[in-house]
């Protein structure tokens, strides 16, 4: 079956899933793009502060080394399609970057919704049939492979299905674990998941007396038992809860790894 006959469900209206339709359109497919929320690109909104971090200009050796967990998994991932290549499509559709410092890559007007919104317009010109407000229950197959979605208002077939759910990160965007379920009762098998990228909670009530208070140029050191030792170098701030920043965030992975195998964590800084 030639692609221009495909059609394609795509399951999540996230910036992987609204990248995942626009391309499928662009290759000839009839694309039916499903969303829980009433918005597409919810989480795009406050990513960077509400001015959108696209991406990094950094080495992909990098991207893999920052990567929790086997960053080396994506190799043939970026192999295909790297960051300057999601870059140089950007520019193509018109959208205007900058670089900052630690080569954060933002649009030009420090707004998340003008890409939200240009999203939004080439769904539109490619004719993608986008379903908000329509979560999907349940994944169709026939004879070992995806044929389709169910949802509460129907029963949609399709010759292959994007699953781009995201994570379990941050519910009030749609981000509520749909996903792992999704793949489990297609058979996938789904690991633990734990938190990353996330500012740390601390038991010290000085924390809260000290919230706002930024740092920089500072070491923080975390180690949990003997052997167990991370550091990092760069800005953080306390909060009323604990700290973040930077360096927190860098290192959350292994704090949180260490956590769940029981351990108690200190830092220093």
């Amino acid at each position: 079956m030639s692609s221009i006959s495909k059609k394609v469900a795509i399951v999540g209206g996230g910036v992987a899933g609204l990248l995942a339709a626009v391309t499928a359109a662009d290759h000839g497919a009839e694309v039916l793009l499903f969303e829980k929320m009433d918005k597409v690109g919810l989480k795009m909104g406050i990513t960077g502060k509400g001015r959108c971090n696209l991406t990094n200009n950094a080495p992909i050796m990098d991207f893999i080394a920052m990567t929790p967990g086997n960053g080396r998994f994506l190799f043939s991932a970026y192999k295909r399609f790297n960051n300057m290549d999601l870059l140089s499509l950007f520019h193509t559709w018109g959208l205007e970057t900058k670089v900052e410092r630690g080569g954060r890559i933002f649009p030009a007007s420090d707004d998340a919704q003008e890409v939200r919104h240009l999203f939004m317009r080439l769904l539109h010109e490619k004719q993608v049939d986008v379903h908000l407000s329509e979560p999907v229950l349940h994944i169709q197959t026939k004879k070992g492979c995806a044929a389709g979605v169910i949802t509460g208002k129907g029963t949609y077939e399709a010759d292959a299905v994007i699953l781009a759910t995201g994570g379990k990160s941050y519910p009030r965007t749609g981000s509520t674990g749909d996903g792992y379920r999704l793949a489990g009762e297609l058979g996938h098998t789904v690991t633990k998941i734990r938190p990353a990228l996330i500012p740390l909670v601390c038991t010290e009530p000085y924390c809260r007396e000290l919230q706002g208070l930024s740092l920089k140029n500072v070491t923080l050191a975390l180690a949990a038992g003997e052997r167990r030792k991370s550091e990092a170098f760069g800005e953080m701030i306390f909060t009323h809860f604990g700290i973040s920043g930077p360096i927190v965030l860098t290192q959350s992975d292994v704090v949180t790894l260490w956590l769940s195998q029981g351990y108690q964590v200190t830092g220093y800084i």
